[in-house]
């Protein structure tokens, strides 16, 4: 009997035992899983009951917050949008139906109170947390400008400062409510245009002769050439038997290889990437961070990696087979998104330093608590001080006599670069344009994208460009709490 007892005893301790282990598997390890199922009501309930963190713009914008409301006794909290569609690829939307997306998604521990010493045994209940709030690097003014200039068009607008990364606008067209998705996330999803990306970071287009800026570093990085030296152009470039020609066709004769980029000469941009060869111009490409992800606080699966690709395969920069005169063009199955070409206006202008973009200044609790801070992190270097200062003087030359003059702002000197990539539409383009302002101080860099326009980049993205940097350097800091 006394065995029997002590049997049964054993099978219950052992019972709870492994009760206890499944359920300390269920509720800690394999909770994240449950949480991303939209049919579990327990994530539904668990989310009502958090009052999510505020996300708030640099100029004090409240771009997304929690609203309390009481249902049969309870207190929970419903995500609210009060700026709708505004920024509304990078905020990102919270819901358990349909998940998170941008910010919303990337910094979800924080903006959930999920986060710091109690962030495992909240796993165990579902208790009532307030989540931190998130100060942003973005500023409305910027992004408004930047969203009413695109509106009606399918593009990006892309403005960083140069000096530190931080992203004042990122801007992408068609856009959507962001109200609407809790309650019609179905008609977002059959609006044109898909608004649900973010062309800013996952749009990638062939940047056309943007791409020229990359190029010139390279040439002038090699030492073989400089500024000033001079080319012969009689209208068109044979190499591998392919013909290279200008745009519409022009002839420039002797010329230096400022005016090449000037006036965009493709014949000695594809004679400068041909002598080059791969290896060198894809070394710089790399130094540029194309081929690999661009380090931003978004979601990975929200940022497409700039580069070469055949058949959807991204290849390596410096691969031997390459076409490197028409790589130096911005050809040869070149794919890049708008923040990575901003990042090269940025480094360019920032003295051959490139930073690391981030939105997301500070995490900071209710009660004033810093609980995470960003701070500006140099990502690589792709020219000397004295090259990057070449290089931005051709730029400065593009914009002030050249393809970019409509860029140009009274009083101040403006560094840039065109764009008019091919889309299989003799009639449509990609239009572009990126560059920096003030050229002597540069305080914001910036990459516009508009698809599918008859128009150039000088004719319609250049402008655009000035629009976005005159209200980027007008805007003062502003003071104070955010707006209600």
């Amino acid at each position: 009997m006394n065995r029997s007892i002590k049997s049964l005893y054993l099978a219950l301790v052992a019972g709870f035992g492994v009760l206890i282990l499944m359920l300390g598997y269920w509720q800690v390890i394999a909770a994240g899983g449950l949480d991303e199922r939209a049919d579990n009501p327990y994530q539904f309930e668990k989310q009502r009951l958090v009052d999510r963190g505020r996300i708030i713009s640099a100029d004090k914008v409240v771009l997304a917050e929690s609203i309390a409301y009481r249902q049969k006794g309870n207190r929970y909290y419903r995500r609210y949008y009060p700026q709708g569609a505004l920024a509304a690829q990078v905020v990102g939307y919270a819901t358990p139906q349909q998940g998170s997306t941008g910010l919303e998604q990337q910094y979800n521990q924080y903006l959930a109170g999920s986060y710091g010493a109690g962030a495992i045994l909240d796993k165990l209940r579902a208790a009532q947390k307030e989540g931190a709030d998130i100060r942003l690097t973005l500023d409305t003014r910027v992004q408004k400008t930047a969203e009413a200039l695109i509106a009606g068009s399918r593009g990006a607008v892309v403005a960083i400062d140069p000096s530190t990364g931080q992203v004042l606008a990122l801007a992408s067209s068609p856009a959507f409510d962001l109200n609407q998705v809790a309650s019609d996330f179905a008609t977002i999803r059959k609006q044109s245009g898909a608004p649900l990306v973010n062309r800013g970071t996952q749009g990638r287009y062939p940047p056309g002769s943007t791409f020229k800026v990359v190029t010139a570093t390279a040439a002038l990085n090699s030492g073989k050439w400089n500024p000033s030296s001079t080319f012969d152009d009689p209208g068109k470039y044979v190499v591998d038997g392919q013909t290279i020609r200008n745009d519409g066709g022009s002839k420039f004769g002797v010329h230096n290889f400022t005016d090449a980029l000037t006036f965009s000469i493709n014949t000695t941009f594809a004679q400068v990437g041909k002598r080059l060869g791969p290896s060198r111009l894809g070394g710089e490409m790399t130094k540029f961070g194309f081929g690999r992800p661009v380090e931003i606080d978004l979601p990975s699966d929200e940022v497409a990696v700039s580069g070469r690709y055949r058949d959807g395969k991204l290849l390596s920069n410096t691969q031997r087979d390459e076409d490197a005169a028409r790589i130096a063009i911005g050809q040869e199955n070149l794919l890049v998104t708008p923040l990575q070409m901003a990042m090269v206006a940025g480094a360019v202008a920032n003295g051959g330093r490139m930073q690391r973009p981030y939105l997301v200044k500070r995490v900071i609790t209710k009660d004033g608590v810093v609980v995470k801070q960003q701070n500006p992190e140099t990502l690589d270097s792709v020219a000397s001080a004295y090259v990057s200062s070449e290089v931005s003087r051709m730029m400065q030359n593009v914009v002030r006599e050249g393809t970019g003059t409509k860029a140009g702002l009274s009083g101040l000197s403006v560094a840039g670069k065109t764009g008019t990539a091919e889309t299989g539409d003799p009639n449509r383009n990609q239009a572009w344009f990126i560059g920096f302002a003030p050229a002597d101080n540069p305080k914001v860099a910036v990459a516009v994208v508009i698809e599918d326009t008859s128009g150039t980049g000088g004719q319609v993205a250049a402008p655009i460009a000035g629009e976005v940097m005159r209200t980027a350097l007008s805007a003062t800091p502003v003071q104070g709490e955010p707006q209600p």
